[in-house]
């Protein structure tokens, strides 16, 4: 039994793939599924490879500035916090889900 884990897979090998038959794509290492993938892909971007995400090489903050500013109020008032009481101050009084090591 071939078992596969996750690798880089050029787009021409991916092109390739897709339109080979079983035994290219057996000679090609690649399995069943990744072919349907690519195939789904294709048909929906019309290349084997999804266009690079519009969020891509920006920085994601997962607390806004006026949050930031809050939780820093909030130290101010009571320093003796812990994060987790921290996590749950912001999940009741601003409907944030956040983890201690997020934090």
């Amino acid at each position: 039994i071939l078992i596969m884990g996750n690798r880089k897979i050029s787009a021409d090998l991916k092109d390739s793939g897709i339109q080979a038959g079983t035994s290219i794509r057996n000679a090609l290492g690649v399995s069943r599924t990744s072919i349907y993938c690519w195939e789904a892909i294709f048909a929906e971007y019309g290349a084997v490879n999804c266009p690079p995400s519009p969020i891509c090489g920006q920085q994601l903050r997962i607390l806004t500035r006026a949050l930031m500013t809050a939780c820093e109020a909030l130290f101010a008032e009571e320093s003796d916090l812990y994060l987790d009481e921290v996590v749950t101050w912001l999940a009741l009084t601003h409907d944030i889900s956040i983890s201690v090591s997020t934090l």
